[in-house]
């Protein structure tokens, strides 16, 4: 007999107690609570040949978007692929996604993920995955529009709704609809509290508007929900440290870095990314973080691989240059530049991510004019390197500092109004069309 996950889908097993344990990590996986992989592990022992158990864990691996992990990622696979049990489509379908995905190429498996989700709309799991890879790749209109693509086929009465509210509100606030994303953001925790997605979703639209105190608010309103064994506890954290330093709270954030934000014994690359954005923001406001930044370098040391994610390698470079530590960002541009002569490297690493890492340097190295001959080339088109406006904005931030400092004030007063028209000051959500599809979502919001 077949068994289904809570979402209607088929599943290429018999075994009851796996098919409980596999929608059990999935909602884990989709509120980015701790831990899934620790759950499915005693499952997949009883069960190997358990398809979708394979697959979910596969899953979990590749969106860490930690490289190291994409060889584990792999031998899910192909203890998947060689499952004695006969797959259905959706786990073929997913299968060659997902192995396109492990062995480096992230486009072809979101190609692939496109079609997937086309005939399998309902596959909460991928339309995650997707979503994520579509964030780290910088694709943000597809942020918005591959839920849009799916939303026809669920309704709130299903299991998961909220999650894929959660989604929608955060591609809705990428593309500038505010008032529509944090509508819907706000439902979606309404549905599903332990949605840390949703939570960031509305912090980043009150971060784009301009309204620390709202953000402030919001976080702290949810933050039992999420601060405590969950993905996005330091991502959520950094927002908070983020609405701190708007209201001028300097010391506030720095203490907000030392608690939850520095990493701590295991840690993602996306956390430290977090954690020298957060860094790299303190120091352009005069804030000396002092020893942290050799810390934080050793931690890109011993994580990093070089070559592979603009936005990480952007972020780690950051860590190296305020640490001194010249090594470091020797490989770093090594790799940066051999990603360059590969496949599609010329417009992310070429134009993009070795400009901005020598533009960094150049700031830490006293040429601040340098700087911004650097940066402010790449600031009309940034979205290639990766990451959400709030994350890219530091670019914006560097170059007006550095214009600052090498008595370009007029420069640095240019960039000072383009940075406060980001928000929907200047252009109302109301003035941004939202996709076909989405309407459902907002009246129910």
């Amino acid at each position: 007999m077949k068994l289904h996950d809570r979402h209607g889908l088929a599943l290429s097993s018999s075994n009851s107690d796996s098919a409980a344990a596999y929608d059990a990590a999935l909602d884990l996986f989709h509120s980015w609570r701790l831990d899934p992989l620790a759950l499915l592990a005693p499952v997949l022992a009883d069960d190997p040949d358990f398809i979708a158990g394979h697959l979910l864990q596969a899953s979990v691996m590749l969106s860490a978007f930690e490289f190291s992990l994409f060889a584990a990622a792999g031998d899910s696979l192909r203890l998947a692929a060689a499952s004695r049990h006969t797959a259905t489509a959706r786990e073929r379908s997913l299968l060659a996604a997902l192995q396109a995905w492990a062995a480096g190429d992230i486009d072809a498996g979101l190609s692939a993920l496109d079609h997937h989700l086309v005939s399998h709309p309902r596959d909460l799991l991928a339309l995650q995955l997707a979503h994520l890879g579509d964030l780290v790749l910088g694709r943000t209109t597809m942020l918005r529009d591959r839920i849009a693509r799916v939303l026809g086929h669920w309704s709130e009465s299903d299991s998961g709704y909220g999650y894929l509210l959660g989604m929608l509100a955060f591609g809705l606030e990428e593309t500038c609809a505010f008032e529509q994303a944090e509508a819907v953001g706000r439902r979606a925790v309404e549905l599903q509290p332990h949605d840390a997605w949703a939570v960031h979703a509305v912090a980043h639209v009150c971060e784009m508007q301009g309204r620390p105190a709202d953000g402030l608010q919001w976080l702290m309103a949810t933050r039992a929900d999420w601060r405590h064994d969950n993905g996005m506890a330091v991502h959520n954290h950094w927002h908070l440290a983020l609405m701190q330093l708007a209201r001028g709270e300097h010391a506030a954030a720095l203490a907000m870095y030392d608690e939850t934000v520095a990493p701590g014994p295991e840690v993602l690359s996306l956390n430290l990314a977090d954690a020298s954005s957060l860094l790299w923001r303190l120091q352009l406001r005069g804030v000396e973080p002092g020893a942290r930044w050799t810390a934080l370098a050793q931690r890109w040391q011993a994580q990093g691989v070089w070559g592979g994610s603009a936005f990480l390698d952007l972020h780690a470079a950051m860590a190296f240059v305020s640490a001194g530590d010249r090594a470091g960002l020797q490989a770093l541009r090594q790799a940066a530049i051999g990603a360059a002569a590969g496949p599609g490297g010329e417009s992310v690493w070429r134009r993009l991510a070795l400009p901005a890492i020598d533009g960094f340097a150049a700031l830490l190295d006293g040429k601040p004019v340098r700087c911004t001959e650097l940066l402010l080339p790449l600031l009309p088109a940034t979205q290639p390197m990766g990451g959400s406006h709030a994350q890219r904005q530091v670019l914006l931030l560097t170059a007006q500092e550095a214009a600052r400092r090498s008595g370009q004030q007029a420069l640095a007063a240019a960039l000072a109004a383009e940075q406060s028209v980001h928000g929907s000051r200047v252009l109302p959500s109301r003035h941004i069309g939202t996709p076909a599809g989405t309407n459902r979502a907002l009246a129910s919001a």
